[in-house]
């Protein structure tokens, strides 16, 4: 590696550890990979915790709204009882 390979490299490095070789924690590599770790820990346990309601076993939550019931259509109201026979 000459010249501009190698200062490319050495920014490279830099940017991923400079900041916990500069004691700004923060902004290191290591605490990237701890953030990342973190959020993939609190949507596993959301997961989790939401599961147990998806089961096959479990009908799903009904709404108490309007609720449709079975139609029955008059046929000699629309006109169309050799249609619907």
């Amino acid at each position: 590696m000459k010249g501009r390979r190698l200062w490319v490299v050495a920014f490279l490095a830099f940017l991923t550890n400079g900041a916990s070789l500069l004691g700004i924690g923060q902004g290191s590599a290591g605490s990237v990979a701890r953030a990342i770790e973190a959020n993939h820990n609190i949507a596993r346990s959301i997961e989790n915790a939401m599961a147990p309601g998806m089961l096959a076993g479990n009908p799903p939550i009904r709404n108490e709204g309007v609720a449709f019931g079975p139609f029955q259509v008059d046929c000699s109201a629309i006109g169309m009882c050799g249609v619907l026979a």
